[in-house]
Protein backbone atom coordinates (compact mmCIF):
# COMPACT_ATOMS: atom_id res chain seq x y z
CA UNK A 1 0.00 0.00 0.00
CA UNK A 2 1.14 3.34 -1.44
CA UNK A 3 1.26 5.99 1.87
CA UNK A 4 -0.29 9.32 0.81
CA UNK A 5 2.56 12.11 0.53
CA UNK A 6 2.57 15.64 1.56
CA UNK A 7 4.88 18.64 1.22
CA UNK A 8 6.52 21.05 3.63
CA UNK A 9 6.45 24.67 3.81
CA UNK A 10 8.58 26.81 5.39
CA UNK A 11 6.93 30.02 6.59
CA UNK A 12 9.56 32.07 8.26
CA UNK A 13 11.37 29.96 11.29
CA UNK A 14 8.50 27.44 11.19
CA UNK A 15 8.20 24.64 9.24
CA UNK A 16 4.91 22.83 8.38
CA UNK A 17 2.95 21.17 6.10
CA UNK A 18 1.79 22.55 2.34
CA UNK A 19 -1.46 22.17 0.47
CA UNK A 20 0.36 21.07 -2.28
CA UNK A 21 3.91 20.69 -4.38
CA UNK A 22 4.60 23.42 -6.44
CA UNK A 23 5.05 23.12 -10.17
CA UNK A 24 8.88 23.30 -9.95
CA UNK A 25 9.18 20.59 -6.99
CA UNK A 26 7.04 18.14 -9.61
CA UNK A 27 9.80 19.20 -13.27
CA UNK A 28 12.47 18.34 -11.04
CA UNK A 29 11.04 14.88 -9.81
CA UNK A 30 9.89 14.17 -14.08
CA UNK A 31 6.31 14.62 -13.59
CA UNK A 32 4.14 17.21 -14.85
CA UNK A 33 0.91 18.44 -13.48
CA UNK A 34 -1.50 16.01 -14.78
CA UNK A 35 0.36 12.67 -14.19
CA UNK A 36 0.78 14.11 -10.64
CA UNK A 37 -3.02 14.37 -10.34
CA UNK A 38 -3.57 10.93 -11.98
CA UNK A 39 -1.36 9.64 -9.55
CA UNK A 40 -2.83 11.46 -6.16
CA UNK A 41 -0.02 14.19 -5.74
CA UNK A 42 -1.65 17.32 -4.31
CA UNK A 43 -0.71 20.33 -6.63
CA UNK A 44 -0.50 23.80 -5.55
CA UNK A 45 -0.69 25.97 -8.82
CA UNK A 46 0.49 29.49 -6.43
CA UNK A 47 3.54 28.43 -5.11
CA UNK A 48 7.05 28.99 -6.31
CA UNK A 49 9.57 27.59 -4.10
CA UNK A 50 11.21 24.49 -4.65
CA UNK A 51 12.44 22.83 -1.43
CA UNK A 52 15.10 20.10 -2.28
CA UNK A 53 13.74 18.46 0.75
CA UNK A 54 10.13 18.05 -1.18
CA UNK A 55 11.43 16.71 -4.55
CA UNK A 56 13.86 13.87 -2.87
CA UNK A 57 10.96 12.95 -1.26
CA UNK A 58 8.55 13.22 -4.50
CA UNK A 59 11.09 11.16 -6.47
CA UNK A 60 11.02 8.27 -3.65
CA UNK A 61 6.88 8.17 -3.72
CA UNK A 62 6.64 8.15 -7.25
CA UNK A 63 8.89 5.19 -7.83
CA UNK A 64 7.31 3.37 -5.43
CA UNK A 65 3.59 4.00 -6.91
CA UNK A 66 4.62 3.45 -10.37
CA UNK A 67 5.69 -0.50 -9.09
CA UNK A 68 2.56 -0.68 -7.48
CA UNK A 69 0.41 0.52 -10.08
CA UNK A 70 -0.79 3.09 -7.82
CA UNK A 71 -3.77 5.36 -9.71
CA UNK A 72 -6.37 7.32 -7.76
CA UNK A 73 -10.09 6.09 -9.15
CA UNK A 74 -12.03 8.29 -10.76
CA UNK A 75 -15.12 9.84 -8.97
CA UNK A 76 -18.45 8.41 -9.73
CA UNK A 77 -21.34 10.63 -9.96
CA UNK A 78 -24.43 9.66 -8.78
CA UNK A 79 -27.09 9.61 -10.58
CA UNK A 80 -30.31 12.04 -9.89
CA UNK A 81 -33.59 10.28 -9.16
CA UNK A 82 -36.81 10.65 -11.99
CA UNK A 83 -38.12 13.74 -12.68
CA UNK A 84 -41.58 14.46 -12.90
CA UNK A 85 -44.94 14.27 -10.98
CA UNK A 86 -44.78 13.62 -7.45
CA UNK A 87 -47.35 10.72 -6.82
CA UNK A 88 -46.76 8.63 -10.76
CA UNK A 89 -50.42 7.52 -11.48
CA UNK A 90 -52.25 9.23 -8.70
CA UNK A 91 -52.64 12.27 -10.11
CA UNK A 92 -54.60 13.31 -13.29
CA UNK A 93 -52.44 14.81 -15.62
Amino acid sequence: MVRMISPIVKRGAKVKTGKGFSIDELREAGLNVGEARHLGVPVDQRRSTSYPENVEGLKEWVEEARKEGFRVPKTRQSSKGQRGRAFRGMTSS
